[in-house]
């Protein structure tokens, strides 16, 4: 066994300081959209903040104010919820939380078949 460097070959091909200050920095740009959305808030009812404290799963708490944000944006209309409406949360944890919602008697769903469900929040 020999003790030469295993990362020899990587060392060769890395820059220079001079290089690197020759080499003009790249700035991530985040797109309009995500920094509107981004500045967007949700107000919570009283009553559900009391209702989900009898919660047993963290996604409830994320699906309830996704619904509560979209109920907001529809107007007080029914809105649909789709499986990649909740960013983080597969489709059965999604449905285990809304069921949960239901439960509480902070929504009521209309299950469609084939069919994402239509959430109306109870406010």
């Amino acid at each position: 066994m020999t003790d030469d460097d295993p990362y020899a070959d990587l060392k060769q091909h890395r820059l220079t300081a001079e290089a690197q200050a020759i080499i003009p920095e790249r700035r991530v740009v985040v797109p309009r959209k995500i920094q509107k959305r981004r500045q967007h808030f949700v107000k919570v009812p009283w009553s559900w903040v009391e209702r989900l404290t009898r919660a047993r799963y963290i996604a409830t708490y994320r699906v309830a104010l996704h619904i509560l944000y979209e109920h907001w944006r529809a107007g007080g209309r029914p809105c649909t919820l789709g499986n990649g409406a909740v960013e983080g949360i597969a489709r059965g944890t999604k449905w285990r939380a809304l069921k949960e919602l239901e439960h509480l008697g902070l929504v009521t769903i209309e299950r469609r078949k084939r069919k994402t469900p239509r959430v109306t929040a109870l406010v």
